[in-house]
């Protein structure tokens, strides 16, 4: 482990100007999409009320909601919003209970907004936090979009908007619950644009429940976005398959198949439902297939006809999972302490000599509510580097991150929650989490070329009709040229009749050029250009997504030239975007005879 004195004091001084200043980390546009995360979790007497719907509609978009009674401790409003490709822009702002909302903009492959998340073709899934204007009984929500707007390209209808509310009571039974958000886009190789990869399948985990003893009662909770009536999909729960198969698609797979995602919300059970097009929420009783740790698996759709893939009729074009919710329940007299613990994580391609690597970090909290300010310590290799303090809330979720100047070489970074525990836990093992994190050298870019390959000749035929020849003889006479030029034209224009025309042949050839990109770093180097120059004049760029660290690339340009002497240039990351420990590197230049 790297324990240089100088390197460490420097790191401390650095790494205790950034995590002054920590800031929420925003979510980042992905096609495939974000993942579900918690955003609520807890265990406390009273009841989780989570309902929405009705499907896609233009805004001015309404819902409203039945919030039971009890004392609120926190409240989430969810809004889908379609927005027709990623590439389209706009704004969403809801109305809640008379009060506006902030307006946020819906930015497409460009978003990151850390409430807005934007997957697949431009299909958000905005949240809001609402604890302090949520009541209980009725509560109504008008959505507004950037719909119509002049100049607006964002389609801007509206999937469904859904409130998740905590409301306490001391008289009711104790509940234990997790919620999960975020935006996962399932789909199959027809939906992927210019990606050829599917994506048929993601898996969301609950941890272990709180509730003293085993639990009455278990429901599962779970809402997506742009289903369809009629194409399969699946939901397990520890392995079990939930719902029942439609009569609709019985004749088709034998009661094979399954339509959870069928725009009718709350009749994945049997019960009769509402229409809600592409909008789906549902509740399941999951009380017999509960486990110390459970699962749930959101399945696009399944090989049913056994010819090795998932066929147009048997799974969704493209599905949405944006929430999940487990809540247990018991008749239980206990009381719960908090259990405070943390997670750490941090991006490999964040972790650069130099470079200030974005740590985020989640403080958990699925015990007892717990409402106080608790110590947060940060250690680099041992060497307290700071402590500062989060506010926990009801919600039980506490996110933020910090930025650490990384230093090369193999770093321990451990996260401390509470290390004086000043707070009583039901568990004070789980406080601490940590890292072992291996910092690169800086990317080193360079270039080469070798002599160009011959692939073939095309003429291409320049004429000029005899005609135009005598214009320019004549054009000459009247500036005193020669008078040879003038018995031409004189000549030309006599023979005019049969516009004889005399033809001039220039070749070109096309060549292949072989290149080489190497990369004499050890991270790697993410979205850079390469342009190549033929006698100054720029012929082709070609733009490289990633090459890693210690690796080196081939490639091959063709250009189309006169044979002959040549300068042949290329640069790579010409505007130095990338960070790298040579800059000086970045260029070849030579002259080729290209025969």
């Amino acid at each position: 482990m790297n324990t240089d004195p100088v390197k460490t004091t420097l790191r401390c001084i650095l790494l205790l100007s950034f995590l002054l200043s920590a800031l929420p980390a925003g979510a980042v546009y992905s096609y495939d999409g974000i993942p579900l995360a918690s955003d609520a979790q807890g265990t406390f007497r009273g009841e989780i009320y989570i309902d929405g719907g009705h499907g896609l509609s233009f805004p001015p978009y309404s819902q409203e909601f039945d919030v039971p009674d009890g004392t609120l401790r926190w409240a989430r409003l969810y809004v889908g919003v379609w927005g027709g490709t990623e590439n389209y822009k706009g704004w969403v702002l809801p109305e809640f209970n008379g009060q506006r909302l902030e307006q946020l903009q819906l930015a497409g492959v460009e978003d990151k907004n850390e409430n807005v998340y934007c997957a697949g073709h431009g299909v958000y899934w905005v949240s809001y936090d609402v604890s302090n204007i949520t009541k209980n009984g009725n509560n109504t929500v008008e959505v507004l979009t950037s719909s119509g707007e002049p100049g607006n390209k964002l389609d801007g209808r509206v999937y469904g908007a859904v409130l998740a509310a905590a409301c306490e009571d001391s008289k009711a039974p104790l509940v234990s619950y997790q919620l999960l958000s975020g935006n996962v886009n399932l789909h199959g190789k027809g939906w992927s644009g210019t990606l050829a990869n599917v994506n048929d399948q993601t898996d969301v985990n609950f941890i272990s429940s709180q509730i003293p003893g085993s639990p009455e009662a278990a429901t599962l909770s779970v809402a997506y976005l742009t289903g369809s009536r009629g194409l399969p999909d699946y939901l397990e729960f520890n392995g079990e398959m939930l719902g029942i198969s439609p009569a609709y698609l019985a004749e088709s797979y034998g009661g094979k198949a399954m339509d959870i995602a069928n725009e009718v919300s709350f009749d994945a059970s049997g019960k009769e439902g509402s229409s809600s097009s592409y909008f789906d929420i549902e509740h399941f009783d999951v009380l017999n297939y509960l486990q110390t740790d459970n699962t749930v698996s959101f399945v696009r759709g399944l090989d049913l006809d056994g010819d090795g893939e998932i066929g147009l009729q048997e799974g969704e074009d493209y599905l949405h999972p944006v929430l999940a919710a487990l809540v247990l329940s018991s008749g239980s007299t206990a009381s719960v302490l908090p259990d405070l613990y943390p997670e750490m994580e941090v991006p490999e391609q964040e972790l650069v000599d130099e470079k200030s690597a974005e740590i985020s970090f989640t403080i958990n909290n699925p015990g007892g509510i717990c409402e106080e300010n608790c110590t947060v310590s940060f250690r680099v290799d041992g060497t307290e580097v700071l402590t500062s303090s989060a506010l926990m809330e009801a919600s039980g979720v506490y996110k933020s991150s910090f930025s650490w100047p990384a230093v090369e070489g193999e770093h321990l970074i451990e996260l401390a929650v509470d290390p004086e525990a000043k707070i009583q836990e039901s568990d004070e093992e789980n406080n601490v989490c940590a890292l072992n994190v291996s910092v690169k050298s800086k990317p080193d870019l360079s270039v080469s070329l070798e002599e160009p390959l011959k692939i073939e000749a095309q003429e291409e035929t320049s004429s000029a009709s005899l005609l135009f020849f005598s214009v320019l003889s004549l054009f000459g006479a009247r500036r005193k040229k020669p008078l040879f030029l003038l018995l031409i034209a004189v000549f030309i224009i006599a023979a005019f009749s049969g516009c004889v025309d005399e033809t001039q042949t220039v070749e070109k050839t096309t060549y292949s050029i072989p290149l080489k990109i190497t990369n004499s770093g050890e991270a790697s180097a993410l979205d850079f250009d390469v342009n190549l120059y033929l006698d100054g004049e720029s012929v082709t760029v070609l733009k490289i997504p990633e090459l890693e660290g210690q690796t080196s690339m081939e490639d091959q340009i063709r250009v189309r030239t006169l044979k002959g002497e040549h300068t042949l240039s290329v640069k790579v990351d010409e505007h130095n975007d990338i960070v790298e420990s040579d800059e000086d590197n970045n260029g070849f230049e030579e002259s080729c005879y290209f025969n």
